[in-house]
């Protein structure tokens, strides 16, 4: 299931395909509700900066969502 993911305040928000959001403050929680709700890393796109300076992340969310996906990925291997 595709999501993209944005920056809202202090939230991480990711809008699934279906319709549906998650939201977390901390990343690595994000990217656990991610995995719970079938989304892979290669599933997720995110707000840059150049489309949306205030809903892009930080680049040490973006590498800890992708990090902790990506473990889920290989623990199912």
């Amino acid at each position: 299931m595709k999501a993209q993911i944005k920056l809202s305040g202090d939230l991480l928000v990711a809008s699934l395909e279906d319709g549906s959001t998650l939201q977390h403050e901390d990343a690595t929680k994000l990217a656990d509700l991610l995995w719970a709700n079938n989304v892979t890393a290669a599933d997720v796109t995110m707000i840059d900066w150049h489309q949306d300076a205030d809903a892009a992340l930080l680049g040490g969310q973006k590498v800890a969502i992708f990090h902790r996906l990506r473990l889920h990925e290989q623990a199912n291997d």
